[in-house]
């Protein structure tokens, strides 16, 4: 009797934990469609964007803007060799924002990729944290944001800021405060002073 009902839990709990895993992956399904459909939308401005400075007879500014078209998308390329495609699709969503908002953006990426699927479990929570930071960082009214990925003793690690002299603060890492995200296999740590904010990811 007691080995049925220990298979019966197990099944429940196979169960459960398909229910979550479908739950996840529609979740992902419909933030890729929303992506697809945002990136066709974007897509069609930027040729009517183009095609605005043909009419007007301004091939240079047409150029300057493709030139910054194609910049952009070399940034999103690079982040997609990392080789999580849930992370990127994250970041990438971000930085669309923020270039829309014409918000500047600095990143350096100093990893060929991650060792793991660092976004793979969790995803929804995770997207919505980085989500979270990215917006509040935003509404400091820097009009910069920067990002750092990257690996020290410490471990593989994402850094958002607003200001890229935060950078030196990974110096001082025991002066962090570190948030509990209830995230498993995530340290969060913040670091802020005046208007000057700092969030560090480690996987």
């Amino acid at each position: 009797m007691i080995g049925i009902e220990k298979v019966r839990l197990e099944e429940d709990g196979l169960k459960e934990n398909g229910s979550e895993r479908n739950e996840v992956g529609k979740d992902e399904l419909e933030n890729y469609i929303l992506l697809l459909r945002k990136q066709r939308h974007d897509f069609m401005n930027d040729l009517q964007v183009i095609s605005g400075y043909l009419q007007m007879k301004r091939p240079e500014g047409a150029l300057e803007y493709i030139d910054k078209l194609a910049k952009q998308n070399i940034i999103i390329s690079e982040i997609y060799k990392l080789q999580d495609n849930r992370f990127s699709l994250c970041i990438e969503s971000n930085l669309k924002r923020l270039w829309l908002n014409e918000v500047k953006v600095e990143i350096d990426i100093e990893i060929d990729n991650f060792k793991g699927k660092i976004f793979e479990d969790q995803y929804n929570k995770k997207n919505n944290l980085v989500n979270t930071i990215f917006m509040e960082l935003e509404d400091t009214n820097q009009n910069f944001i920067y990002i750092y990925i990257f690996e020290d003793e410490l471990g593989e690690s994402l850094l958002i800021a607003n200001n890229e002299t935060m950078l030196g603060e990974l110096s001082w890492m025991e002066e962090w405060q570190q948030i509990d995200g209830d995230i498993d296999n995530l340290k969060i740590y913040k670091c802020s002073f005046d208007n000057n904010i700092a969030y560090r990811f480690i996987f």
